[in-house]
């Protein structure tokens, strides 16, 4: 499985994971488990794709501003 394919299916398995808590929130009943499944998931994407900042862009740009 590539990479791409991973965090595709990290995606949807969060957007799944998010359906089930919103469900559980509104009939009042405990999500621990699936919260727990979801700060996972959330950390193995985060670990693929680390999210870049636009400051980090930016001072990169500057540097061929002057």
């Amino acid at each position: 499985m590539s990479k791409h394919q991973i965090v595709r299916e990290l995606r949807r398995e969060i957007v799944k994971l998010n359906r089930i808590i919103d469900l559980a929130i509104i009939r009042g009943v405990s999500y621990r488990e699936e919260a727990r499944r979801h700060k996972f998931l959330v950390a193995q994407l985060n670990r693929l794709q680390p999210r870049r900042s636009i400051f980090s862009s930016l001072s990169f740009a500057h540097m061929f501003m002057f």
